[in-house]
């Protein structure tokens, strides 16, 4: 008998840390339920690095974060979620852990080596080859050389509680156990009582203890020489003595390094380019089967029912560990991964996902909400005065390259080092040129990865590494015969498959990362023609997307992935749902936009004459400034009095993102200060400024108050599961993280919710009225928030199997569709940004098709006449939703 899988009709995206608690959550149940939110979509919820707002630096899977709640917190949660018949979805992260302190398990391999359970948990290359890191771990958290840190005394020889340390800065780690004998051998009058505690300590170390029973016996050992003159002394006495300190120090199965070092060199593998998040073997059984102890758990109690992989790109065969998953939480679990998705890239069907967490949705709707002639319009006025930047798909692969020198430089000498360890190479090889090569090869992958399984490769694997490799080899034609040599690698008749196969998985673990850091987290902030468009999962170079287009990815995602997540805004996106669609407003009226921008730039000479050194902004960061100004601009039922500061820190992250005028591991401090300073310029009520601003704000907000509504009833009514960002229900003009996780006021939103409901009962009228007059304060988008969502609750067959019929797909100021399961049909309608809206007065409609329809947002019946429904019902509201009622 086949297992019915547990689908969510909705979804509601949390942020759990301490400033929203488990607690918290629980007291808005009453508001999602009734809302219509089916399923609690939860950031990680397992302990975290202390102070940790997002819970992806992980530091023990197998207890509740402690800042967020407990396990009985989660227990009430759940027992409440149920009675409302609500379900939860947990997001995991099995590609990493942070690489702190706190993490226990990474503690004890760094203090007892080899004896340590965890030893060959993490992606640790333990038999690195550069002498200084065999068989210790690269810890690069030092603002100098070691030699340097000593001196300054930013290393230290301490003792806590959980045992002796070596500090680095304010972290403290554990010293490891080859340290101790040098420690005995090396100070002659220790007082005798500590040097049998040293001795015990060193011999228990040895036993086969599990890490848990060794911190409770060592805890023991200590409790009574802590803050005692024996131990006092002895710890000044190393400290005092820099040459035993060093000496100390070598004996550590971690290495303190500069952290600027990573970017030629380091031995583990890292979360993107985060120093501090060091990854996990997660292809091994056993640490599979350890990581998902507790999360098995709480599956099996009930707690949880799907589950959302984070960054499943970062493991060495997806695959395989998706069907672990599904071994080890079954067929009815839901299970969604993030992945991003090239155009024509499609989520393997074989692993046995529910879908994606639903950027290839933003895409596509983000696309289908431009208008492309503005767009083009407004691209070409980009690319003339900044011709340099004109040529995207080159300045994708520059900054890759740029990426991959000055920031992966480490793991890219390791793939090297690899290549010929595996012997895919010959030692008579010039080493540089086929590194240089297997770059090439990296920065012109087309897509995130490919998910090499077996010898063979997949004709469409193959494809892929060719497209790689032919735009390598129009880039360095001299690199030919190295090339050709990679080449051979994928062949069918290689010679060594099983090495070729073991090599390219370990290779693709690094092209993700490297187009993450090089598109979303560099070329977003350089290529600014529509910022709109640097979206995760979208592309300034994939912004098409006509009404039959959407239609038809609409009928792909129904056929292969009808549980897919559809999101719009996520803690991930660059910038708030809502502030995108007021970008994408600048496509209808380009003219104006244009205009707006030359104006703008003419009279702020005044400001830029004061500094006779350079230009300051660049034109181009100046042209980022003025759109994220417009994206971003609060609504109008929000004052939000830390705009300024707001809009000042994320420019400052978008300066350094960039990498052209300042970067994070060097910051242009002063170029970033005249930057602040010209927006403060441009606020300054003497310049006169402002004025223009707020006219051009509130022109297009006409606008976009309508298309936001678009977007989110495509959203709730298209194939896929609708999911809602926390807060999203109102205007959404958030910029990048952190500024996207702040707080949001949920007491406004209940008292919007119990209005709507007491004026719908008794005076619809007067609640059409005071949606209309409060258009700018998000009501209209709220309510169809909540009529929308409640009525696919209700409905939820007819959303999640019904069949998807475009209507009228010709007719391109709307797009209509029908969602049609059994005698249920529903039609949507919704305006598209296109000049001549007004000009369309009817909707086509086919002939088998009901004549009378029943619009919830109004209660009106609409009725076709000669297979035409008339669209003057968006006129009393910007979009419909219709009930087939004959």
């Amino acid at each position: 008998m086949k297992t019915e899988r547990m689908i969510p009709v909705s979804t509601y995206r949390v942020q759990l840390n301490e400033s929203f608690t488990l607690a918290q959550l629980e007291e808005i149940l009453d508001y999602l339920e009734q809302s219509g939110i089916t399923t609690i979509y939860a950031s990680p919820i397992f302990d975290a690095v202390p102070g940790s707002m997002h819970g992806y630096d992980g530091i023990c899977p197998h207890r509740i974060n402690p800042a967020i709640g407990t396990l009985d917190d989660f227990r009430r949660v759940s027992a409440s979620l149920k009675t409302r018949g609500m379900t939860w979805v947990q997001d995991i992260v099995p590609n990493h852990m942070a690489l702190h302190p706190g993490n226990a398990w990474l503690m004890d391999a760094l203090e007892r080596g080899p004896l340590s359970p965890w030893y060959h948990f993490f992606d640790i290359d333990w038999e690195y080859p550069d002498p200084a890191l065999h068989g210790r771990l690269m810890v690069p958290f030092l603002d100098t050389s070691l030699p340097e840190a000593i001196t300054a005394k930013q290393v230290q020889f301490t003792c806590t509680a959980d045992g002796f340390k070596m500090s680095c800065g304010e972290l403290l780690f554990p010293l490891s156990a080859p340290a101790y004998e040098v420690l005995l051998n090396a100070i002659e009058h220790m007082p005798t009582p500590v040097r049998e505690l040293l001795v015990q300590l060193q011999q228990e170390m040895k036993l086969p203890l599990a890490s848990e029973e060794w911190a409770l016996r060592k805890q023991a050992l200590l409790h009574k020489w802590l803050a005692t003159d024996e131990l006092t002394r002895l710890l000044e006495q190393v400290n005092h003595h820099e040459a035993l300190l060093a000496l100390l120090l070598e004996q550590q199965y971690y290495l303190f390094t500069y952290w600027k070092e990573v970017a030629h060199k380091i031995n583990y593998r890292r979360f993107f380019t985060v120093n501090g998040w060091i990854t996990l073997k997660m292809e091994e059984r056993w640490v599979f089967d350890t990581w998902h102890l507790l999360l098995q758990e709480l599956y099996h109690e009930g707690l949880i029912q799907g589950l959302r992989i984070d960054h499943i790109d970062g493991l060495l065969d997806p695959a395989i560990y998706v069907r672990r998953l599904r071994e080890t939480f079954g067929q009815k679990c839901y299970i969604i991964a993030e992945k991003i998705l090239e155009e024509n890239e499609t989520l393997p069907q074989s692993w046995g996902l529910n879908g994606t967490t639903g950027y290839d949705f933003l895409s596509d709707v983000n696309g289908l909400l431009t208008n492309i002639n503005g767009n083009e319009k407004i691209s070409r006025f980009y690319r003339s005065h900044f011709p340099e930047l004109a040529k995207y798909q080159q300045l994708v692969l520059n900054k890759k390259t740029m990426i991959l020198q000055t920031q992966m430089g480490g793991e890219w000498n390791n793939l090297v080092h690899l290549l010929f360890h595996h012997r895919l190479a010959e030692k008579s090889v010039d080493q540089q040129k086929l590194k240089a090569a297997l770059g090439l090869i990296m920065a012109g992958m087309p897509v995130y990865r490919i998910y090499p399984e077996s010898w063979p490769l997949s004709a469409g694997e193959i494809a892929i590494l060719e497209e790689a490799l032919h735009t390598a080899l129009q880039r360095a034609p001299a690199l030919e015969e190295e090339l050709g040599l990679i080449r051979s690698w994928w062949q069918e008749d290689y010679e060594h498959p099983a090495a070729s196969l073991k090599f390219l998985k370990r290779l693709m673990q690094f092209t993700g990362p490297l187009t993450a850091k090089g598109v979303e987290d560099t070329v977003f902030y350089v290529y600014n023609a529509l910022l709109s468009h640097n979206e995760v999962g979208d592309t300034p170079a994939r912004h098409k997307c006509a009404p039959v287009t959407f239609h038809e990815r609409c009928q792909q995602r129904l056929l292969q992935y009808p549980a897919t997540l559809n999101a719009t805004a996520t803690h991930d996106t660059k910038r708030g749902e809502d502030a995108r669609i007021r970008l994408n407003v600048l496509t209808l009226l380009p003219d104006l936009w244009i205009q707006q921008v030359q104006q703008w730039h003419a009279r702020t000479q005044p400001f830029r004459d004061q500094f006779p050194d350079g230009i300051v902004p660049a034109g181009n960061d100046e042209y980022f400034i003025y759109q994220s100004i417009i994206a971003g601009f609060p609504g109008h039922d929000d004052p939000d009095s830390d705009f300024l500061p707001r809009l000042s820190s994320y420019i400052i992250k978008a300066l350094r993102e960039s990498k052209d005028h300042s970067n994070w591991s060097s910051p242009d401090e002063a170029y970033e200060s005249r930057c602040l300073a010209f927006i403060a310029y441009l606020f300054a009520p003497e310049n006169n400024l402002i004025g223009s601003l707020y006219a051009l704000i509130n022109k297009i907000d006409q606008h976009a108050a309508t298309y936001s509504l678009s977007q989110l009833l495509l959203k709730l009514t298209a194939p896929g599961i609708p999911d809602t960002y926390q807060g999203c229900e109102r205007w959404d003009f958030s910029f990048v993280d952190p500024d996207n996780r702040r707080p949001v006021n949920y007491i406004d939103r209940m008292n919007m919710l119990s209005l709507i409901q007491e004026l719908e009962q008794d005076d619809p009228a007067a609640l059409m009225k005071l949606l209309k007059a409060n258009r700018h304060h998000a009501w209209e988008k709220f309510y169809v928030f909540v009529k929308a969502l409640q009525f696919r609750k209700s409905h939820a067959r007819l959303f999640h199997t019904g069949a998807y019929i475009p209507v009228a797909p010709e007719q391109e100021q709307v797009i209509a569709f029908m969602r049609q399961y059994e005698d249920n049909c529903c039609l949507v309608v919704a305006p598209l940004l296109k000049n001549d809206t007004a000009a369309l007065t009817t909707l086509r409609i086919s002939e088998g098709m009901p004549a009378q329809w029943w619009n919830i947002f109004t209660g009106e019946v609409i009725t076709a006449a000669n297979g035409q429904l008339p669209l003057a019902m968006l006129e009393q509201f910007p979009v419909a939703m219709l009930i087939a009622i004959s």
